[in-house]
């Protein structure tokens, strides 16, 4: 304390002495030289009292009245004054700006089982009544009877999305509106291969606004997502049944077409009779696949249903109200999944998947290019394996056969110039080939 005193005092000496210096300047205008000399000594002169007092050696006492040694002096010119303060320094920002605001925890709010479940309960009910407007109950006539399905308004001009089988061979379609609307529609183009088909409504009321449903994507879709069903299932109009992604990238055969639907949605939201054509939906109302198929040995949801993916569905549909058909790209192969059978035989690491060639059309996109198919497996069924084994498209990696059939059908189209990487006798190498277009399913 001793010492902080004798600072303090000697701080306060200096700085009076300071302020009788510029006293003396104010009183004497002559010599203005003289005046600012005296100010720089004052300050040095604080400046080393402040250095050579605060600073102890290790020897040193602050109590002890032992004069200490002689200090070597300090150039205030290129040393900061040393100030003591018996608090510490001040460290409040002073001027104008304005402090940065402190950073604010979000508060956390804890709800309830039954607050969370009936939040759930609120979003799907307002989601139910956001997207019902958009859905149609689908009733055909035909030669064979009467049938029923669902559908979506994919524009304002009046065009309906649903499946193939939904309208095939009908003579007369009726569409319902949940808000009581009914119109008859006409068949503009159907895609047998995909089982979509898009119709048109027939002399619509100038005052009902048609809302085009909100599409979404496939493409990131993942196990365990919410998906909502939209249809009307044994007739029963404008039902909603939930579940979730159950599975994705599943081939599907149409029933129309020797070539498979692919990166289908699996789901276990409950989808019956009628429900076919409808859209399935993510958790904010966007269509996600429009649905198709069950599998079920009573004709009934057993919590095993399919829906083509909406990824399909954006290119398939504007390419039947522009063109009236939709062609899809074509490689010119038949393969294998790449399984433990083929790994072995082929003689392949245990962590090479892809699609095993097993026949390649002749003169094909793939013959042409020079993709070797099993040369005994097309003629006696029995494979050789000594085919080519497909690894990648365009440097993405195929991890199966539905990824290479997904891969054509969602990110090409005939004539595109494409780079397959092959396993030939156990190099990998790149092919060039220009893809074909594949055949029209009437």
């Amino acid at each position: 304390m001793n010492t902080l005193n004798n600072l303090k005092k000697l701080f306060i000496g200096g700085v009076i002495a300071v302020t009788l210096v510029a006293v003396v300047a104010c009183s004497n205008s002559a010599e203005p030289t003289e005046t600012l000399a005296a100010t720089e000594a004052s300050t040095q002169q604080i400046s080393n009292v402040a250095l050579s007092t605060a600073i102890l050696t290790p020897t040193e006492s602050a109590d002890s009245g032992t004069a200490p040694p002689p200090t070597k002096t300090v150039d205030s010119s290129d040393q900061p004054i040393q100030v003591a303060f018996e608090d510490g320094p001040d460290d409040t920002p002073i001027g104008d700006a304005i402090p940065e605001a402190a950073e604010q925890t979000p508060e956390v709010v804890q709800l309830t089982p039954a607050e969370i479940v009936a939040a759930q309960e609120e979003h799907f009910a307002n989601l139910y009544e956001d997207t019902v407007q958009s859905v149609v109950f689908i009733v055909t006539s035909s030669t064979q009877g009467v049938g029923s399905g669902s559908g979506f308004v994919w524009d304002k001009d009046g065009h309906i999305v649903t499946n193939y089988h939904v309208i095939q061979r009908a003579n007369l379609i009726t569409v319902k509106f949940f808000n009581g609307r009914e119109y008859r529609a006409d068949v503009v183009a159907f895609d047998p291969a995909a089982d979509l088909a898009v119709i048109k409504l027939i002399d619509v009321d100038a005052e009902h606004d048609l809302i085009p449903i909100k599409i979404g994507t496939s493409a990131d879709l993942r196990p365990g997502q919410t998906a909502i069903a939209l249809g009307n299932p044994f007739g029963e109009e404008f039902t909603m049944t939930t579940g979730i992604v159950s599975a994705v990238t599943r081939t599907l055969k149409s029933g129309f077409s020797s070539y498979n639907i692919p990166a289908v949605i699996q789901t276990d939201a409950s989808i019956n009779p009628g429900n076919s054509g409808g859209p399935l939906l993510d958790k904010d109302g966007a269509v996600i696949g429009v649905n198709t198929q069950i599998v079920s040995e009573t004709r009934q949801s057993s919590g095993v249903g399919f829906a083509v993916p909406v990824d399909l569905v954006n290119r398939v549909i504007p390419s039947l109200l522009e063109f009236g058909e939709h062609t899809y790209a074509l490689m010119g192969i038949s393969g294998l999944e790449v399984d433990l059978g083929v790994r072995e035989n082929v003689g392949l690491e245990g962590d090479v998947v892809g699609a095993y060639v097993s026949g390649v059309t002749p003169n094909g996109p793939a013959d042409t290019a020079g993709i070797r198919g099993d040369s005994t497996a097309a003629q006696f069924n029995t494979p050789t394996y000594d085919g080519d084994v497909i690894v990648s498209i365009n440097s993405i990696r195929m991890n199966s056969m539905d990824d290479l059939i997904g891969y054509l059908a969602l990110n090409t189209a005939p004539g595109d110039e494409i780079v397959v990487g092959v396993l030939r006798d156990g190099v990998e190498i790149a092919i060039p080939l220009t893809l074909g277009a594949r055949p029209h399913v009437s």
